[in-house]
């Protein structure tokens, strides 16, 4: 990523965050802390009003009466662009369709998460309105997780679960916010699941600060977080349960599928193996490979492509099976 580009992410970050250190920033944007040092000696030579905190807690923040505004796109110009990404693909001979649809996830994220009025068009792409998180507003989330994360109090969520469209209520821990590919995440526990969870803030739909205190654990590393979870960045990940037969259970745990997997265990021997993934195209090909000895649970949709590929092949075996025994007959 060039210069200007981490420039612009960390004024955006230092604008929304109420205050955050150099090693922080360091993890977030892949680089080394000297380098987080010149950014922000060129920020403040520029005069972006970036105030530093020095001693063992130092960090930085922006003065609260900055502010920079995301671009905002008339109605029509963000249809036409929309558009255009349709049109626009490698299978139209377009060479560079990978970085025009990376753009366009960008431009669309930004403009729906400041224009409520919208909603047509979040219907036009089939983005969801429970993607935008429309009961609360987006400054106002922000500023109660700065202030959780600042007073160790534990948040109450209302969260849109892609996987399972659906609101669901987790309780979690704020460790940081950070921006990353044109969106805003929450970094922390969620005690609900048990696991350290990115939350995309968009499909946020409540947040309530509660009396509840945490305290972020020390051994808790962000640069090695994200390195296991940076594909979240560059697109939607889904929960894959995936039911395994018991004479298949002790195979599937001795290997390691996943970097995020988890196995639950049954009282029937038998299995189901959790993970998060980004591409359903290839697992589907991974699961069908185990034949009736495995079970898509969820998501919905990856079991209804399963079960839909399990009736292809059942017509053309049931189509071709007179023909076959014919030549089988001649042979």
């Amino acid at each position: 990523m060039s210069k200007l580009s981490h420039l612009l992410e960390l004024i955006i970050m230092l604008q929304y965050k109420e205050f955050t250190t150099a090693s922080e920033l360091a993890d977030i944007l892949e680089v080394d802390k000297k380098t987080i040092y010149r950014y922000i000696d060129t920020l403040q030579m520029a005069k972006i009003p970036v105030e530093s905190k020095k001693g063992r807690y130092g960090g930085f923040y922006i003065d609260k009466d900055f502010y920079m505004k995301y671009p905002k796109l008339e109605k029509e110009e963000l249809e036409s662009l929309l558009m255009a990404s349709k049109i626009l693909t490698k299978d139209n001979g377009f060479a560079y369709a990978d970085k025009f649809q990376s753009a366009v996830i960008k431009i669309k994220d930004l403009s729906l998460n400041e224009n409520s009025d919208f909603e047509e068009l979040k219907e036009l792409i089939n983005f969801k309105i429970n993607d935008t998180g429309n009961l609360e507003t987006f400054d106002n989330k922000i500023s109660k997780i700065n202030y959780a994360m600042t007073k160790g109090r534990v948040l109450k969520i209302s969260y849109y679960a892609l996987n399972k469209n659906s609101i669901t209520q987790i309780m979690v821990n704020p460790y940081t916010i950070l921006f990353k590919q044109g969106g805003w995440y929450l970094v922390g526990y969620c005690n609900t699941q048990e696991e350290e969870r990115i939350l995309k803030i968009s499909r946020i739909r409540n947040i309530e600060v509660t009396k509840e205190i945490f305290i972020k654990p020390k051994n808790f590393n962000l640069s090695d977080y994200l390195k296991k979870s940076w594909s979240v960045f560059r697109g939607e990940q889904s929960l894959i349960k995936v039911k395994f037969d018991k004479k298949i259970a002790e195979f599937v745990k001795e290997n390691k599928w996943h970097t995020n997997q988890k196995i639950e265990c049954l009282e029937d021997g038998s299995i189901i193996l959790h993970m998060y993934l980004n591409d359903l195209g290839e697992v589907k090909k991974w699961i069908l490979g185990f034949g009736a000895q495995a079970e898509v649970l969820e998501p919905i949709s990856l079991r209804e492509e399963v079960k839909s590929e399990i009736y292809e092949l059942t017509k053309k075996y049931e189509r071709n099976y007179d023909k076959v025994n014919k030549i089988s007959n001649k042979g």
